[in-house]
């Protein structure tokens, strides 16, 4: 038998920065779900142009890197293999939600995938803090 030994301070802060890091990714998630209605109902003229989605789109890029800075987090971590998967196609499905939503205006019923990539990338972020225990330790 092998004894697993305890997670060094960096692999156990790395574990609670990945717990609140998601919460903190959901909540910005949900923030996004606003943004995106504010911005539509808000808009004059076409939707693609308006310049009422702007902060949809700025709030977007800084969901990208956070996703990124996830995934540093969680190879630093190195959580339960399903949190690592749950991390990494949370990053895969950010960084391709973006690309579908610039097709917009060549492809909009692909471009439609976009707001239900959200809606499982939001699912997924919930899924991160259940999983990784309070103390950051496996």
């Amino acid at each position: 038998m092998t004894q697993e030994t305890a997670p060094s301070g960096a692999r156990q802060m790395a574990g609670k920065l990945l717990r609140y890091g998601a919460m903190l990714f959901g909540t910005a998630v949900i923030v996004q779900f606003y943004l995106a209605g504010s911005g539509i109902f808000a808009a004059k003229g076409p939707v693609g142009d308006a310049s009422s989605l702007d902060p949809h789109r700025v709030l977007g890029n800084i969901l990208a890197v956070l996703a990124l800075l996830l995934l540093i987090t969680m190879i630093i971590a190195r959580p339960a293999r399903r949190v690592m998967i749950t991390v990494i196609v949370l990053f895969v499905l950010t960084a391709v939600e973006g690309l579908i939503a610039g097709t917009g205006d060549s492809a909009p019923y692909f471009a439609a995938l976009h707001p239900v990539i959200a809606a499982v990338i939001l699912g997924l972020t919930a899924l991160i803090p259940i999983w990784v225990p309070r103390s950051g330790a496996e």
